[in-house]
């Protein structure tokens, strides 16, 4: 998910840019509670041993073969790599070295996730979604307004949710996203706190 700069908006501050019966493998140079940026979902088997799996990514290479990722079913993880792939209308059929129909099926609803520094470079001026959450807002006069916690995306435009304020993620209300130090100034407005 990533939020495109639109034309009215205010230039941001570019200065920084698996079930308990399968053991867990795991890579000792690489801790998989690191991985959390989630990209799919598994919804079913197919063939032998091959997992259906719903993409909530938009990178077309996610599932490409060589691709490694996270399984992670009830807190239990391990890393696996993707043996071959194949599209299936807006799904992906994936063999990741599952030897057995049973433990395919174990991991229905099973989610896939990446670190962060696997998802590919945004252009200047875009960000992913999930980098606004924990950015602290302030006003131009320097009133905190509490951490971003949820983003709600509507059609208009996004809307920024800390646990007092809701901020419309526009130029018309937001004047400075400084992400070096996670600050967001925002223009004080009418209705700006939710209890106003």
């Amino acid at each position: 998910m990533r939020n495109r700069r639109q034309p009215d908006e205010s230039p941001m501050n570019q200065s920084t840019p698996a079930p308990e019966a399968i053991p867990i493998e795991t890579n000792s140079t690489d801790n998989l509670a690191d991985w959390d940026v989630i990209v799919g979902k598994v919804i079913g088997r197919w063939d032998h041993s091959s997992l259906k799996i719903q993409p909530m990514d938009a990178s077309p290479q996610r599932f490409d073969v060589g691709s490694r990722l996270c399984l992670d079913f009830k807190g239990a993880r391990r890393q696996v790599e993707v043996l071959a792939s194949e599209r299936q209308g807006k799904g992906f059929i994936c063999d990741v070295g599952l030897p057995t129909t049973e433990e395919a099926d174990a991991l229905m609803n099973a989610t896939l996730w990446i670190r962060r520094d696997m998802r590919p470079a945004l252009p200047a001026g875009e960000f992913y979604l999930d980098e606004v959450l924990g950015l602290r807002v302030q006003t131009k006069n320097g009133e905190d307004l509490g951490v971003i916690q949820e983003v709600l995306e509507t059609a208009a435009h996004n809307v920024y949710v800390t646990n007092i304020a809701m901020i419309p993620a526009h130029a018309d209300f937001i004047i400075n996203t400084d992400w070096q130090n996670r600050v967001l100034t925002v223009r004080d407005f009418p209705g700006l706190k939710m209890a106003d």
